[in-house]
């Protein structure tokens, strides 16, 4: 002990709490460093985004036409109709969506909770980024789409908005009342609908279905001529001023696996990965604009998109990737060059357009871009109905508290069915006796097996919350942002960014450059 020690008898001088004092110090300087590292990161990312914002306000892509095919390219099968439904179908949904039953949000369409990530409320994987709670606040686990709103809220989507987390959520949280219910029994006789049963319908169904590649790969036993289609979803969509239906694959069907067996972002994502194409039911979705006031649809003279108009057009991806050679190496490499690229069709009164959605990327344009939706909690259920005496479309949250009024014609509603495809009939009974399931580990085993193929499985002993963030990362992937130049920093909605670095850093530093922008 120095002199001056002995002579003060200070506290400070004792030899372990000066080491305590060094390490906090040491700790407080890393800390330090951290933020500072962060912020070196972070600033230029705003800037340059804050740049990028007023630049493509003023500079936007070349103008995108309505319903430009490009001709000579493989494609999925597709087919566009004008004035689907007759006067009398068409009143038969006015009748059912403005009849004062309820339409509710779609947050509540989820049978099975986990693939073995969720963790009870308090865990510290509670904190992982794609964790989320569920409807009893119980547990922490994936979303039910996790596929598609982890792309949008990243990306900004189909236009690449950026704007903060809660907005973005609000805005793809459509209303929805099923027609025909999850056990195949049906609100309304379909046999009466002449349009689900007219010759022409049947054999565009069928052409959709042949595309399939199983169909194509054993051509005798899968004839065009035999399939047989059943409805097993029929829905009534409404979209609210500012809303918007995010780019997405519709939920696949497997031999021994659906949504009542397994998480509907798995079962994407094993359609993404075409590990399970062999077990795989092609399906065809319908989707027709469900005016309020007009029977038929007026061809529009506009040519071009309208950047700035009310938007609400439904686009897709219709062109499928493509082997080429590679002139360097001489092998046959798959090519994405055109499986990027969208047509847009433009929301005509009663027009319906029919695909296979679980394989052909689509979604509905923002409606109203200008309109801002109340913030919904994807956590919560809420409710819209109309009100005959007052002609107005009310809103409940999830305690049935009135949120807001909306005029009759201000809503945009949609007609939305998918039917399965079975090659016979015996096809069909076999699916609706089959008894035996694909089981998670089978799934799980055959995603490691692959991710080996490609050196990205660490070990096999993973936790299934490590698997699937492995899964997730290699085998998801949506278009980047393409209808407008967007605003987002390298593809990212920097908007984001206060949900991510610590609240003080939020507050203090980001807020200024974000305010106004998000």
């Amino acid at each position: 002990m120095t002199e001056n020690c002995k002579k003060n008898q200070k506290s400070d001088c004792d030899p372990s709490k000066r080491e305590k004092q060094n390490k906090n110090s040491n700790r407080r300087s890393t800390v330090k460093c951290m933020v500072i590292v962060s912020f070196s990161i972070l600033l230029p990312a705003i800037i340059i985004g804050v740049f990028f914002y007023n630049v493509n306000n003023l500079q936007r892509l070349e103008p995108i036409k309505y319903n430009d095919v490009i001709p000579g390219i493989n494609s999925y099968k597709w087919h566009y109709f004008e004035n689907f439904f007759d006067n009398k179908s068409t009143d038969l949904f006015r009748d059912l969506a403005l009849n004062g039953e309820a339409l509710t949000t779609i947050v509540d369409d989820k049978s099975v909770e986990s693939a073995g990530e969720a963790v009870t409320v308090g865990h510290a994987d509670c904190r992982h980024p794609f964790m989320t709670l569920n409807l009893n606040r119980t547990i922490c686990h994936f979303s039910n789409r996790l596929d598609v709103g982890m792309h949008f809220v990243k990306t900004g989507g189909f236009n690449g908005h950026i704007e903060y987390y809660e907005r973005m959520v609000a805005r793809i949280i459509p209303f929805r009342r099923r027609l025909v219910q999850k056990n195949y029994n049906s609100l309304i006789n379909l046999k009466n609908l002449p349009e689900f049963n007219s010759v022409k319908f049947i054999d565009r169904v069928k052409e959709i279905c042949a595309d399939c590649y199983l169909f194509k790969k054993d051509p005798s036993s899968h004839k065009k001529s035999s399939i047989l289609n059943e409805m097993f979803q029929l829905d009534l969509l409404l979209m609210l001023p500012g809303q918007e239906l995010p780019m997405h694959l519709n939920v696949p069907y497997f031999w021994g696996a659906d949504r009542n067996t397994l998480p509907q972002w798995l079962l994407v994502l094993m359609k993404k990965s075409k590990l399970f194409d062999h077990l795989f039911i092609p399906q065809v979705q319908g989707f027709s604009w469900l005016d309020l006031e007009q029977y038929t649809g007026v061809e529009p003279t506009e040519q071009y998109v309208d950047i700035n108009g009310d938007g609400g057009d439904f686009y897709f991806y219709p062109y499928k990737e493509q082997l080429k050679k590679n002139p360097i190496t001489n092998v046959e490499e798959v090519s994405k060059e055109n499986a990027n690229k969208y047509v847009i069709l433009k929301q005509v009164a009663n027009s319906a357009i029919m695909l296979d959605g679980a394989q052909v990327i689509h979604g509905v344009d923002r409606y109203r871009h200008y309109d801002i939706p109340p913030l919904f909690s994807h956590n919560h259920h809420y409710k819209i109905r109309f009100n005959k005496e007052t002609n107005l479309w009310t809103l409940y949250d999830f305690q049935d508290n009135e949120l807001r009024n909306y005029y009759k014609n201000d809503v945009k509603l949609m007609v939305v069915w998918n039917m399965h495809c079975f090659a016979t009939e015996q096809e069909k009974i076999k699916f609706h006796s089959q008894t035996e399931n694909i089981t998670l580990d089978y799934v799980m085993n055959v995603f490691k097996e692959d991710l080996k193929k490609k050196d990205r499985l660490p070990t096999d002993d993973l936790e299934p919350l490590n698997l699937w963030t492995i899964v997730i990362k290699e085998y998801l992937s949506y278009p980047a942002n393409t209808h407008q130049q967007s605003s987002t920093f390298f593809g990212i909605n920097y908007c984001l960014l206060p949900n991510i670095v610590p609240k003080w850093i939020s507050d203090k530093f980001l807020q200024p450059f974000l305010e106004g922008r998000c």
